[in-house]
């Protein structure tokens, strides 16, 4: 799911890491007398006479002796490649937590590798094909739902399913299946990004706002009705917020969509299906939220929506789970988590995840595949779940003794393992060549349907014609 095509959308920034961590090595000492040898420790290097070479944790660079017991005819020891792994990353706070994971696992296990963290930014899959031509691709990148159809299309990416094959490593047939496919292109059975978590985007909001301003509690059967009307109550109370930013993220626009029967693909993925009857009532609900009842953030605004709830300008947020640790931690406010509200004829909400893929063009593939799957091991998920930044997608953790160590906030957490029932994937099923709903014509076009209905410069039937034409006219140029 990502997360969004705010691709993925905090602004924070994190400064770039790297790991050097050496292994201490003990020799045993044989019944001969044991003659003191001294060794010159400089940089991680030792050199030791009788041609032993023997590794140990330095933090300093500096010189100093000790004392070392060797056996009297050592044989060499081959000081083992030091090299740097490339990982491109967003560098958002929201994929900070998986990314230290993964950083940490590989850590201990790797003393010889420097992992160099490379921000990627402006339009992600742009600079990823960017990379890809000039032969520059990092040895990991980041990933998302959308973006492994056009990535395995531009072969940047490689299958990683040999690689657990090859140490009999079973993660890829316990992932749940429709979390594994997100990963995957449609009838391909190979692996091409490590998910990271079962994301499903729910409402976050705060208790604080509606308890002062007398309004019920959201509850997981609310409909996107009452929860207008609560908004409205507690702006009027509150003056100068707002109730959300959804922005122009699928995960909170297609819902409303498919919450009134339309969809933007035919079943077949043939024909884009914007302007339906169906599509075109749940577009205007949408953007009745800016132009009827003027209760979201501006279009155009600039700042995210987790740092608008954070500072109680907005009332609600609409995110996947990553986002409680960061809450837990900054709020100063009380929050909790409900189930999306529902539309007049379904229940539903955006799902799917980001995660992290081995590039087509990494240098150390091994290492590579070493750095990702801690992400989906039980004890990274395990990680994950305690630390308030993911919900596990191991089949094996379903009653995981982790869901029993969380407390609250939120109180309400099981929303986001409930909101599986209700979750629907974003359409992937577009040609490469017109792009997905994060990158290319299809994101571009959808972007401008969305902000003209949000601005109330053009109505969403009219929109959503327009908007069919374009991508209508790129289906009929590809169709296979």
């Amino acid at each position: 799911m990502i997360t969004s095509p705010r691709q993925p959308r905090s602004s924070g920034k994190l400064s770039i890491s790297s790991v050097m961590i050496a292994v201490s090595a003990l020799l045993a000492a044989c019944a001969s007398p044991t003659p003191q040898i001294v060794e010159k420790i400089v940089e991680k290097q030792v050199q030791v006479t009788q041609q032993v070479v023997v590794t140990k944790e330095v933090i300093k660079e500096v010189e100093k002796s000790v004392n070392v017991v060797v056996t009297a005819t050592p044989a060499p020891v081959k000081a083992a490649e030091k090299f740097d792994l490339r990982i491109g990353n967003v560098c958002g706070d929201f994929s900070a937590p998986a990314y230290n994971l993964m950083l940490a696992g590989f850590a201990s296990s790797h003393p010889n590798v420097t992992v160099k963290k490379e921000c990627i930014t402006g339009d992600y899959a742009a600079q990823i094909y960017t990379l890809a031509a000039a032969g520059n691709l990092p040895d990991v990148f980041f990933g998302a739902d959308l973006f492994t159809v056009p990535f395995v299309a531009a072969k940047t990416v490689q299958d990683m399913r040999p690689f657990a094959k090859k140490e009999g490593n079973p993660v890829f047939d316990d992932i749940f299946p429709n979390i594994m496919a997100l990963g995957q292109v449609p009838g391909d059975d190979s692996v091409y990004m490590v998910p990271s978590s079962l994301d499903t985007v729910q409402m976050y909001y705060n208790v604080d706002l509606f308890t002062k301003s007398g309004v019920d509690l959201p509850k997981d059967d609310w409909t996107w009705d009452q929860w207008i009307t609560a908004c409205k109550t507690i702006i009027a109370k509150n003056p100068g917020i707002y109730c959300v930013n959804p922005g122009l993220w699928w995960a909170t626009w297609v819902p409303w969509i498919v919450g009134y029967g339309g969809d933007v693909l035919s079943p077949d993925g043939r024909k884009s299906t914007l302007a339906s009857a169906e599509s075109i009532a749940g577009l205007t609900a949408f953007g009745e939220l800016w132009t009827k009842h003027k209760i979201a953030v501006p279009p155009g605004t600039t700042e995210g929506g987790d740092a608008l709830f954070l500072a109680q300008k907005s009332v609600t947020l609409f995110h996947i789970p990553v986002f409680m640790k960061a809450f837990r931690e900054k709020a100063t406010f009380k929050w909790d988590v409900a189930l999306m509200a529902a539309q007049p004829k379904k229940q539903v909400t955006g799902m799917g995840t980001f995660g992290y893929s081995i590039s087509a063009q990494s240098k150390h593939p091994q290492e590579a595949w070493d750095f990702v799957k801690s992400l989906v091991s039980p004890a990274g998920q395990r990680i994950q779940l305690t630390g308030y930044t993911a919900m596990p997608l191991l089949k094996s953790m379903a009653n995981d003794p982790g869901f029993s160590e969380l407390t609250a906030p939120p109180a309400n957490f099981k929303a986001f393992v409930k909101g599986g029932e209700i979750g629907i994937f974003p359409r992937r099923d577009f040609p490469a060549k017109c792009g997905s709903m994060y990158a290319g014509l299809v994101n571009q076009t959808h972007n401008a349907m969305l902000e003209a209905i949000q601005r109330g410069t053009g109505t969403a039937s009219e929109e959503a014609k327009k908007a069919d034409s374009i991508i209508q006219k790129c289906l009929d140029e590809n169709a296979k």
